[in-house]
């Protein structure tokens, strides 16, 4: 069975999660949904930084984004995600 698109894909999920700073996005994010300000703060990132990784993980389907009133609010938009972050928590820590 040929997997070489599967392959090609995950191996890009797995760059674009391999990132520092969009892997700590990622990881608050699986906490609870949250805005770019809050993100800003509590990763001691700047807002450009924040914005343009966020955009990246939206591009790639790992975030979404959901409006309320003016405030727009990022969270994990799969749960499989979160799933093989915490499965290489766990492999890290074992």
């Amino acid at each position: 069975m040929e997997y070489s698109r599967e392959i090609t894909k995950l191996s890009q999920m797995f760059a674009i999660l391999g990132e520092e700073s969009r892997l700590a996005i990622v990881m608050f994010l699986m906490n609870k949904e949250a805005s770019v300000s809050e993100l800003t703060e509590r990763l001691q990132m700047t807002q450009s930084a924040v914005s343009h990784q966020l955009r990246i993980l939206r591009d790639t389907q790992i975030v979404k984004k959901n409006k309320k009133g003016r405030h727009v609010y990022y969270s994990i938009n799969d749960e499989h995600v979160q799933t093989i972050v915490e499965s290489g928590l766990k492999h890290m820590l074992h």
